[in-house]
């Protein structure tokens, strides 16, 4: 029978590996010692709460993101509200397509019979009007947004501190 001393069994170190691979001839190589790294150590360092905390619902910044900035350019990072962003866009798509489609119109680069050409054309480059005007929309459109998103942050950022210069 098989015994301790037998090669075809495979060789545990007691580590929960996987036994390591048998070579030609049924032996079994011996387990190879691993050195032991210890992870690196990481400082930690407590800081008092910044006295801006009461005005950012509680949430702390990382010190390494704005510790040298100054308080103005720490505001101005702060994303816009949800609501805001999602009026941006509303006003944004259908005023860009009149800034875009109304002059296009009336300068006669899109009129009705190049809208036609596009249902019924054969060639390719009936869609070159129709994309020049997509292509403006949108870079109408998301200048638009930006200066909404922006412009918006700004005005309530304004408010917020006229109202907290008044309450003091």
């Amino acid at each position: 029978m098989s015994g301790p001393s037998d090669s075809r069994r495979p060789v545990s170190s007691g580590s929960g590996t996987s036994p390591p691979p048998r070579r030609g001839g049924g032996t079994v190589d011996p387990p190879r010692e691993r050195a032991v790294v210890a992870p690196p150590r990481r400082s930690t360092v407590v800081e008092p709460a910044a006295p801006d905390a009461a005005r950012t619902g509680g949430r702390r910044r990382s010190p390494t993101k704005s510790a040298g900035a100054p308080a103005a350019t720490r505001a101005a990072r702060r994303r816009a509200p949800w609501w805001l962003r999602i009026v941006a866009w509303v006003v944004a798509v259908p005023v860009g397509l009149a800034i875009v489609g109304i002059p296009a119109r009336t300068l006669g680069y899109l009129d009705s019979q190049k809208l036609l050409d596009v249902l019924i054309g054969k060639d390719t480059g009936r869609y070159l009007p129709l994309a020049v005007i997509v292509v403006l929309w949108a870079l109408v459109t998301a200048l638009l947004v930006q200066g909404i998103v922006e412009g918006g942050s700004w005005l309530l950022r304004r408010r917020r501190e006229r109202r907290a210069g008044a309450a003091a």
